[in-house]
């Protein structure tokens, strides 16, 4: 059984950050990850600012390298699309659009790259881990694999590591459900605009169209999962039927070509919980739940977290504190980071939720474009 100061269970982009992080600590890091990369992974393909400001606090180069190496769209804009008027916000600064299959190989690439103190521990699927000896024991099933007195989880969304550890039962109701797949000759896109379309019937859910390089769109469509059972058919023929029923989308659709399968993941929402720490572990990105209630974003959250994390860690290592009190410090500093604006993306999904004629409200309000930016404003604050 091989013994760690820290181990790292999951390789996205919260488990990543925290292995770059990690790199100059000198301490000795197990990473393990149960696909073997490159994999695919469902996602939007939206890089946020977040993501990028985390990328640039690891390391400034990191940056300039994703630039030059990973194939991007510059996002400044986001079109609100509903019942056929569109309502546009500007950015100074979003991000970037890339492929997650790309952006996450990326990552993984700099950890094997850079990151001579962690051992990568690919196509090996930890089943459960228990504490022994102030500290844990990562299980294969069951066979004893490994052990480190700190356990960062990050290996996703519904994780049983996370959910055992916290208490937390997996619940409909905090989880949506998106399908997604790539497409060509989508007409009227603007390569720096995203594009979310509402309907009444299916907020806090949406249909995305995003803007890939070489005249690519990822298209998706992500809805709560509790009230997606009230359906008779598939979240992906709701997504084509929306596509197809509305004249606008059709006729943009119309020469089209779908290039990928679709694909189907969970989206665990942020319902204004932090529940990610607690004696010798530490929880990130999905498996902490840190999506954004409305927008669907993870990845800035992940990345944030995983950074927190380990710069946490190395504090818990210096002292050798792995107790509650000490891996707390780190929930409350995500927290003091993120919960401002995830309350209130939460109180607005639930509100809109169960009252959706303020929809029609607000697209009153978004056709005044002084108000639409004080919207903004209190919205991304």
């Amino acid at each position: 059984m091989k013994k760690f100061d820290v181990i790292i269970i999951g390789a996205g982009p919260a488990g990543c950050s925290s292995a770059l992080t990690f790199q100059s600590s000198g301490l000795q890091v197990g990473l393990f990850e149960k696909d073997e990369f490159p994999r695919n992974k469902i996602c939007g393909d939206g890089i946020c600012d977040r993501s990028i400001n985390t990328l640039r606090a690891i390391c400034p180069h990191y940056v300039d390298e994703f630039l030059k190496t990973v194939q991007s769209q510059p996002i400044s804009k986001t079109a609100l699309v509903y019942k056929s008027h569109i309502y546009t916000l500007e950015f100074s600064s979003f991000g970037y659009t890339c492929k997650r299959y790309e952006f996450d190989n990326f990552l993984f690439s700099l950890v094997q790259r850079d990151c001579k103190n962690v051992e990568i521990f690919q196509n090996v699927c930890v089943s459960h881990i228990e504490q022994y000896k102030q500290g844990y024991v990562l299980y294969v099933q069951s066979q004893k694999i490994a052990w480190a007195p700190l356990v960062i989880i990050a290996n996703g969304a519904k994780s049983q590591i996370a959910q055992a550890l916290t208490g937390e039962k997996f619940s409909k109701s905090n989880y949506g459900v998106a399908v997604r797949a790539y497409y060509t000759g989508v007409q009227g896109m603007n390569s720096d605009t995203i594009e979310l379309h509402y309907k009444k019937e299916y907020f806090p859910g949406y249909l995305w169209i995003f803007p890939l390089a070489h005249n690519q769109a990822n298209v998706g469509f992500g809805y709560h999962m509790q009230d997606a059972q009230k359906f008779s058919t598939t979240i992906h023929n709701l997504m084509n039927n929306w596509i197809q029923e509305d004249p606008k989308l059709r006729e943009r659709f119309a020469h089209a070509h779908i290039i990928s399968p679709i694909h189907g993941g969970l989206i665990p929402y942020n319902t204004n919980e932090f529940n990610c720490s607690g004696n010798n572990y530490m929880i990130c990105g999905d498996a902490a739940s840190l999506i954004d209630p409305i927008s669907g974003g993870g990845i800035g959250s992940a990345m944030l977290s995983g950074h927190l994390a380990a710069m946490y860690a190395v504090e818990c290592c210096k002292i050798q504190d792995f107790s509650a009190a000490a891996t707390k410090k780190y929930e409350e500093h995500l927290k003091k980071r993120i919960q401002k604006e995830i309350k209130t993306r939460y109180y607005i999904q639930q509100k809109v939720s169960k009252y959706r004629g303020i929809l029609d409200v607000l697209s009153i309000i978004g056709k005044n474009t002084s108000l639409l930016n004080r919207i903004k404003r209190w919205y991304i604050q």
